[in-house]
């Protein structure tokens, strides 16, 4: 585990620096605007860094049929992100992004989660679908969606190495390895960002790492949706708000919570270091809640 996990972080940060110093002026980049909070030209598709990462450590680690259980994953996930590249160096209309996330969610929910009725499966992939794109809303600030990933994606490793599952949790150090690498260069001040073929990414696991803990009895339903409660609660509650006053949804904004704490004058580090607090709390109530519960059956 502990060599899947150094291969994954070697990975990224060599191949997210490789982005960095031979992508040059060939990378698209975020200017500022009246809707960014950065000053600055700064590069995207460092996410790719991060798919490069997991897959190399996946393949490393679980060659051959052992990778063969995640083969619907796998597919929506390079589906996903083959769009999502071509969205970030060029563009790719809304209803065409919802159309790939939904097939990419049908393959996953039909891989992975065993479920039956048609009604719960449809209710299942609207769920995949929010939560790819709310990873995709929630990428809008420096270190952000990265240190979300790591600690997201740890605490689901740390509950799947509680429940004595070396596989799963090897996949999830993997991926917040993974992420880590690439906040190396998306700290305050991030010299490059996660763009949509990161946050995609990262939102398609999530809820496939979540689905397959519930699946494989890791833990109760709850647990994931608690990890990544800081996510939820600020795209959702954002989402909402923006429906309410009639705004295109679809459209970029800054007014998500951490985006409204920027503009009010907390220096983004002090923002950021803030929404860390809440993450670690919310996965560490998460981890102890999965180990009371287990101590108490």
């Amino acid at each position: 585990m502990n060599s899947a996990v150094l291969i994954a972080f070697v990975t990224s940060v060599v191949s997210v620096f490789g982005l960095m110093r031979f992508g040059g002026v060939r990378l698209p980049v975020d200017s500022p605007n009246e809707r960014s909070l950065h000053v600055g030209d700064i590069p995207r598709v460092g996410g790719g860094g991060i798919v490069v990462a997991v897959s190399a450590g996946m393949w490393v680690v679980f060659p051959g049929a052992e990778i063969a259980p995640y083969s619907g994953v796998l597919l929506g996930a390079t589906v996903l992100v083959l769009v999502s590249l071509w969205d970030d160096f060029g563009h790719v209309a809304p209803l065409v992004r919802l159309f790939v996330q939904g097939g990419a969610a049908s393959l996953l929910v039909s891989s992975q989660s065993g479920c039956s009725e048609l009604w719960a499966c449809a209710g299942l992939s609207v769920l995949i679908i929010w939560l790819i794109n709310l990873y995709n809303f929630m990428d809008g600030m420096d270190g952000l969606a990265g240190s979300m990933a790591v600690c997201g994606f740890g605490a689901l490793g740390i509950l799947g190495y509680l429940d004595q599952n070396e596989q799963y949790a090897t996949i999830m150090f993997i991926i917040a390895g993974a992420s880590a690498g690439f906040l190396v260069f998306n700290l305050p001040p991030a010299r490059i960002f996660m763009g949509d073929v990161g946050s995609t990414f990262l939102g398609y696991m999530v809820a496939a790492a979540s689905i397959q803990g519930v699946v494989d009895e890791i833990f109760p339903w709850w647990a994931p949706v608690l990890i990544f409660l800081p996510f939820w609660l600020d795209a959702t509650i954002t989402l909402l708000r923006r429906l309410f006053r009639g705004e295109r949804i679809w459209e970029a904004h800054r007014s998500h919570f951490y985006q409204r704490a920027v503009l009010a004058g907390m220096p983004v580090r002090r923002v950021l270091l803030v929404e860390v607090m809440f993450m670690l709390v919310c996965s560490a109530a998460a981890i102890i809640g999965v180990m009371l519960l287990t101590n108490g059956n």
